[in-house]
């Protein structure tokens, strides 16, 4: 088709929805100047782009200096799809979440093998199926709202990544830009609802399980993961109340990612499904939003939680702007309003300012003297305590313990309660494993020809392990009373 046919075409093709006053021809694009009807100004500029769009042209609508343009230009080339990426991700997710899954399943059980038969399938079953599934879901439903809205777009693409997640999340590619306002809202929230819903029953299903699971340790053990809870997984807890002090099930686990994802979807940014629904909402004020949200990801970056740099990095990268609609005019209903407010209220409720934590490393304990820190007998006679040894911090320890406060001519002994005595000093170097305890007995010595009075000694415990960000000093008091 020639120039002339091409621009024939369009003003045609313009002029059965609209009235025509005048057309500018470029090298690029024909810009035709319109008198819409405003009561069927959307509807009508929809017709236009699909007859357009069938022909292999995209329009543009623009109102500016009061004067309503289309300017139509050809659509760009598109790569032939290739549906085998899309399966290659989607086996190599499933390979890494299946595998997150019996880490996850080998650590809920107490199992010291990971990949066995039994931790594999049942790690499959408990969390890489239930976190797929609601990937799954959150991005089919981008893709059949984009249907709805005569957008192009791919199937899903999965992203595998290391435990203990698994994937980084999965993504759909838009072959076309978004027609209007109105798609930008729908196409947005579909996801991130179609994955809460998702969420929702794993949940409930994954705290149901957590009913029969053993209880732990009250401490937990140093450098092992631990999550926060938003308001949305703490209203669940309250619908199924678990145990205390018990490892979150796999399934609950998966639910917990999935109401992650949909808040880190849900940030008001650049073209993430926030980004989305936020450009149809607010329109080109939306880039203040975007900047806004950047700028409260590097603070609790800064402030909370390290992994939200990264995330405002990545969105930097993608860019803080959100192309604008091909109708950029029409104004948004109520209809899509209330949709964000629900997205907006989502996303309070499933947001937590440290999602994912590392136990800290923590060499702290208490002493508790068993039966009596006091005692009475003879000038050369023996005082026998016992103190117990209790390890109350995140990994195992090492704890320095000395008798203080010896009068001249005493001596004592400390050792094991279990151990043998021989070769004991006043000094005793003692390891107790996390979440144990040791029995130390101390034996006190008291010479011949010392006068009747009491004497108070100190048993004194230090800790100083170099990865620990917390440590102990603590003192007991022991009174001998000579008869």
């Amino acid at each position: 088709m020639d120039q002339a046919a091409e621009v024939n075409f369009i003003r045609s093709a313009v002029a059965a929805h609209f009235t025509i006053y005048d057309v500018k021809v470029s090298y690029e694009a024909v810009e035709v100047l319109v008198t819409p009807d405003q009561s069927r100004l959307e509807s009508e500029f929809e017709a236009l782009r699909k007859d357009l769009y069938a022909k292999g042209y995209i329009p543009i609508l623009d109102y500016s200096g009061g004067e309503y343009a289309i300017t139509v230009v050809r659509k760009p080339p598109t790569a032939k799809r290739r549906h085998w990426i899309n399966l290659i991700f989607l086996v190599a997710t499933a390979v890494t979440t299946v595998y997150t899954g019996a880490l996850l399943w080998a650590s809920y059980v107490g199992s010291t093998e990971v990949l066995t038969l039994e931790n594999i399938l049942l790690g499959g079953l408990s969390f890489a199926l239930p976190l797929m599934t609601i990937l799954g879901v959150h991005e089919l439903s981008h893709y059949f709202m984009s249907k709805k809205h005569g957008v192009d777009a791919s199937l899903p693409y999965f992203i595998p990544a290391w435990p203990p997640i698994g994937t980084f999340g999965a993504f759909i590619s838009m072959r076309d830009p978004m027609p209007s306002k109105k798609a930008l809202v729908d196409i947005g929230v579909a996801g991130p609802l179609g994955g809460l819903l998702v969420s929702i029953p794993v949940a409930i299903i994954g705290l149901w399980l957590n009913a029969g699971a053993t209880p732990q340790a009250d401490i937990v053990p140093a450098g092992q993961l631990a999550i926060n809870t938003p308001f949305l997984f703490e209203f669940f807890l309250y619908l199924v109340p678990i145990p205390a002090d018990v490892m979150l099930h796999p399934t609950a686990f998966a639910a917990w990612v999935g109401i992650f994802v949909t808040a880190i979807n849900l940030l008001p940014a650049g073209q993430l499904d926030g980004g989305h629904i936020a450009r149809g909402l607010l329109g080109k004020n939306a880039r203040y939003l975007s900047f806004a949200t950047v700028g409260v990801l590097l603070l609790l970056g800064v402030m909370f939680y390290a992994g939200w740099l990264l995330f405002a990095f990545l969105i930097l990268i993608l860019g803080l702007n959100h192309p604008a609609p091909l109708n950029d005019v029409s104004k948004i209903d109520t209809k899509r309003i209330v949709v964000g407010a629900v997205a907006v209220m989502v996303l309070f409720g499933s947001f937590v300012f440290v999602p994912l934590y590392q136990i800290p490393y923590v060499d702290t304990f208490d002493m508790n003297v068993q039966g009596s820190n006091e005692t009475t007998t003879v000038a050369g006679g023996q005082a026998v305590f016992f103190v117990m040894i209790n390890n109350t911090g995140t990994m195992n320890i090492t704890a320095q313990l000395d008798v203080q406060n010896l009068p001249a001519g005493w001596s004592a002994i400390l050792y094991e309660a279990n151990g043998s005595s021989a070769g004991a000093t006043n000094s005793l170097m003692i390891t107790v494993p996390y979440a144990q305890n040791s029995t130390v007995a101390m034996d006190v010595f008291v010479p011949l020809g010392e006068p009747p009075s009491s004497r108070v000694l100190v048993l004194k415990g230090t800790t100083s392990d170099s990865k620990a960000i917390e440590h102990t000093v603590a003192f007991q008091q022991f009174t001998v009373n000579i008869a």
